[in-house]
C-alpha cells in the first residue's frame, strides 16, 4: 500500500470514528425521527425467539427503520442446559420434565463449551447487517465465568464503533474508561445510550458511579445531548419488579437508589432550558414485559419513565407467555416513544429440523413458572451509614 493510500485510509478511519463519537454515522429519517429496538433474557428459547425478533425488525423496516438492537443480558441459562440447545442433541426430550439425572456424561461440559458460540451463531447472526449492542446479565457470570472472560468472548461487540470512538473522545474530556468494558456509553442523534453493568451483587461499584457522574456532567454541559437512555440488566430499586431486581442485596439497594437519584437529577428540572434532558430507563432480568416500571410509591413525585423487557426467550414469570421486543421511536425533540412488538408461534422464521415441533410447543405453551420473589421488602440496609460515621469522627 502506497504512502498516499495509507494517509487516505487513516484519514477516512479518523473521520468515521469522529462521526461515531459525536452521534453516529447514519442520517435521521424523514421528520427527524429514527428507531432502535431492545429486549433481554434470551436464554431457554432464544434460538427460536431471537430470529423471530430479527425478522420482525427487518420486515417492519419500511415503517420503522431500526438502526440497532440492544440486548440487555442473559444470553444463555448457564446453570443448566437451555431447552433450545438440549433439543439439538436430544430432539425427543420433554423440556417440561425436570432432569434428575444427566442425559450424558459430558452433556453439561459440552453445553458450557458451546453456549456463547451458539448464542452468537443462532441469536445474533440472524440480525445480519443490523448493528447489535450487548449488555451482560447475571447468567453470564455463572459456571465460573468472570468479566475478563466475558470481555474476551464478546470483544468484537464491546469494542465496535461507536463504543471505541466514544472512549477516545471521552478520554479527552475527563471521562476515562477501559477498552472493551462491560459498562459503556455512546451518543447517537442527540441521545446518550448508557449501559450500566449490574450483573453481579457488587454493582454498582464506586468506580461505576464516579464514571456515571462524569458522563452525566458532560451530558449536562452538551446542548446537543437532549436525551439519556439508560440500559441495564436488573431494574433499579423500588420498581414494579422489585422482587427480582437490584433490591435483592444491600449493595444493590444502596447503590441503585443513588444511581436512580443521579438519573432523576440529570433531567435538570428547575435549571436553564438548555441543560434539561429527557431520561429513560430500560431493563430486563424479570421475564415479562412491564411498562411504567418505576411508577410506584417508592418513587412518588420522582418517577422516571421505565420499561422491563425480559421477553427474548427466557422462562416467563406471567400466566400468558409473550415474547418480543421494545420498538423505540426517537422524536426530534428528544422524546422516546416505546411500544412492545410481540412475536408469536406463527411469526417467521419457523423452527426446522429434528425437535422443531417439540421446541415450539414447549416455548409457546410451557416455558413459564410461577414467580417467586427473592425478597418482600428487601433486607434492612443502612445506606451511607459507614460514611456518615467517618465524617463525624475527627
Amino acid at each position: 500500500m502506497g504512502m498516499l493510500r495509507i494517509k487516505t485510509w487513516v484519514a477516512a478511519v479518523f473521520v468515521i470514528a469522529l462521526a461515531a463519537a459525536v452521534g453516529g454515522q447514519t442520517a435521521v429519517g424523514a421528520g427527524g425521527r429514527w428507531y432502535f429496538a431492545l429486549s433481554g433474557d434470551s436464554r431457554d428459547c432464544g434460538d427460536l425467539i431471537m430470529p423471530k425478533i430479527a425478522h420482525d425488525i427487518e420486515a417492519n423496516r419500511a415503517a420503522a427503520p431500526v438502526e440497532f438492537y440492544w440486548h440487555l443480558g442473559d444470553f444463555r441459562r448457564g446453570y443448566d442446559i437451555d431447552c433450545d440447545m438440549l433439543l439439538l442433541a436430544h430432539p425427543g426430550f420433554d423440556c417440561r420434565t425436570p432432569r434428575k439425572d444427566p442425559l450424558g456424561t459430558n452433556d453439561m461440559a459440552d453445553y458450557l463449551d458451546r453456549a456463547w458460540d451458539d448464542f452468537l451463531a443462532r441469536q445474533v447472526a440472524p440480525f445480519g447487517s443490523l448493528q447489535v449492542f450487548l449488555g451482560i446479565g447475571n447468567h453470564e457470570l455463572m459456571a465460573g465465568h468472570d468479566r475478563a472472560e466475558i470481555r474476551r468472548a464478546f470483544r468484537r461487540w464491546l469494542t465496535q464503533e461507536p463504543l471505541h470512538a466514544q472512549r477516545i473522545a471521552d478520554s479527552g474530556r475527563g471521562v476515562p474508561s477501559d477498552e472493551g468494558d462491560t459498562t459503556y456509553h455512546f451518543v447517537r442523534h442527540g441521545v446518550d445510550f448508557i449501559f450500566l453493568d449490574n450483573a453481579g451483587d457488587e454493582a454498582f461499584t464506586a468506580a461505576q458511579i464516579v464514571w456515571l457522574t462524569r458522563v452525566l456532567a458532560a451530558d449536562a454541559a452538551d446542548p446537543q445531548v437532549r436525551t439519556i437512555a439508560v440500559g441495564m440488566h436488573a431494574a433499579l430499586p423500588g420498581s414494579r419488579v422489585r422482587g427480582h431486581a437490584m433490591d435483592d442485596t444491600c449493595q444493590g439497594r444502596c447503590s441503585g437508589r443513588q444511581v436512580y437519584e443521579m438519573l432523576y437529577d440529570a433531567q435538570g428540572l428547575g435549571g436553564p432550558p438548555e441543560r434539561r434532558k429527557r431520561v429513560y430507563l430500560f431493563a430486563s432480568h424479570f421475564h415479562a414485559y412491564v411498562p411504567d416500571a418505576y411508577d410506584t410509591p417508592d418513587h412518588a413525585g420522582r418517577v422516571l419513565p421505565g420499561w422491563v423487557v425480559g421477553t427474548a426467550g427466557a422462562q416467563q414469570y406471567v400466566d400468558t407467555i409473550r415474547y418480543g421486543y421494545l420498538l423505540v421511536e426517537a422524536m426530534p425533540d428528544g422524546t422516546l416513544a416505546p411500544r412492545f412488538r410481540e412475536v408469536t408461534r406463527e411469526s417467521p422464521p419457523l423452527a426446522g429440523g429434528d425437535g422443531a415441533a417439540n421446541l415450539t410447543d414447549f416455548c409457546f405453551a410451557y416455558n413459564k413458572r410461577e414467580f417467586r420473589p427473592h425478597v418482600d421488602s428487601g433486607p434492612p440496609c443502612a445506606c451511607g451509614a459507614s460514611r456518615q460515621q467517618e465524617i463525624r469522627e475527627p
